[in-house]
Formats: C-alpha cells, sequence, structure tokens
C-alpha cells in the first residue's frame, strides 16, 4: 500500500466512530479514490464469480439464488483489505468463518466467526482480512441476473436518493 493510502486508511481507523456519517463518507470516498491510484489494489467492475478477486491467492466470489433472495458467498485471504459497496437496502450477513477487521461509520469492530449481523442502507466497510475469511450477504430481489440485483441493491456513490442524510 502506498504512503498515501496507508495514511488515509490510519485516519478512517482514528476516526471511525467518532464522526459523524457525512465526515466518514467523505474519508472513506478519498480512500476507495487513493486505492484506485495503488498498483497492487483491484477495483471491483463487476460481480462475475471471481472478478477482481482472482488477482488475490485464495479469493473468490460465488452467487446462488433463492425464492426472492440473491446470495453472495465471498472468501478473502489472509492480509487483503476489502473494500465493500455502498448498500442501499437492509440485509442480513454472517462471517462462516475467520475473522476479519471491520471499519465503518460505526467504529472498529473485530470479527470472528460464526458471527451475523444485519447491514444497514447507507453502510460500506473496509475489511481488513486477519484469517482467511468467508463473507455471505442474502439480499431480497425477484431478479435472477448478478448485475441486475447489484445495480438494485449497491450504488456506485454516495448522491444515491436512498443515502441522503
Amino acid at each position: 500500500m502506498n504512503k498515501k493510502t496507508s495514511d488515509n486508511l490510519n485516519e478512517i481507523i482514528s476516526l471511525a466512530g467518532n464522526i459523524d456519517k457525512a465526515g466518514f463518507r467523505e474519508k472513506i470516498t478519498e480512500f476507495q479514490n487513493n486505492m484506485r491510484d495503488f498498483e497492487d489494489s483491484v477495483v471491483r467492475e463487476s460481480y462475475k464469480e471471481n472478478d477482481a478477486l482472482d488477482t488475490f491467492n485464495g479469493g473468490k466470489l460465488e452467487h446462488d439464488f433463492g425464492e426472492g433472495t440473491y446470495i453472495r458467498k465471498i472468501t478473502m485471504p489472509k492480509g487483503m483489505i476489502y473494500l465493500s459497496a455502498i448498500h442501499l437496502v437492509k440485509h442480513p450477513y454472517f462471517v462462516m468463518s475467520g475473522e476479519c477487521t471491520v471499519i465503518s461509520d460505526k467504529g472498529l469492530i473485530k470479527m470472528k466467526a460464526p458471527h451475523h449481523g444485519m447491514t444497514e442502507p447507507g453502510t460500506q466497510r473496509i475489511l481488513y482480512i486477519d484469517e482467511e475469511c468467508v463473507w455471505v450477504t442474502v439480499h431480497p430481489t425477484d431478479k435472477t441476473n448478478v448485475e441486475d440485483v447489484i445495480k438494485d441493491v449497491t450504488s456506485k456513490n454516495y448522491n444515491h436518493p436512498k443515502l441522503k442524510i
């Protein structure tokens, strides 16, 4: 990680949970922009299986559909820094195995499997993978195409009408 990105991450860690939502969004957007400039980072442009994770040892993305649900399983290797999408829809998540450090507007939290929680609209997280981690999300939808679902349940930025604060 380059110095600019590292400094930005350290600033986010120090502010997490101690800054208002608008301030956190500004800092995490800056971090995302800095990550794009880092030669070893991968920024997901799609959610095709293994897209953007292929360059990391052990990274894997899998998709399933249930009645009215889209289920995504992501396996993240130890040492990876992962920036989640900006979520638009409240949905459950499950840490099935492993351990990670999660940085969000709520603060810095260590998560160890088994663990589950709810993702609220507007949530975006930075994860540091302490040991290989399998994370599963379940999104409500009637769509059966991954890219169509992603357009409905995530946003590329905080300008979406559902994300107003």
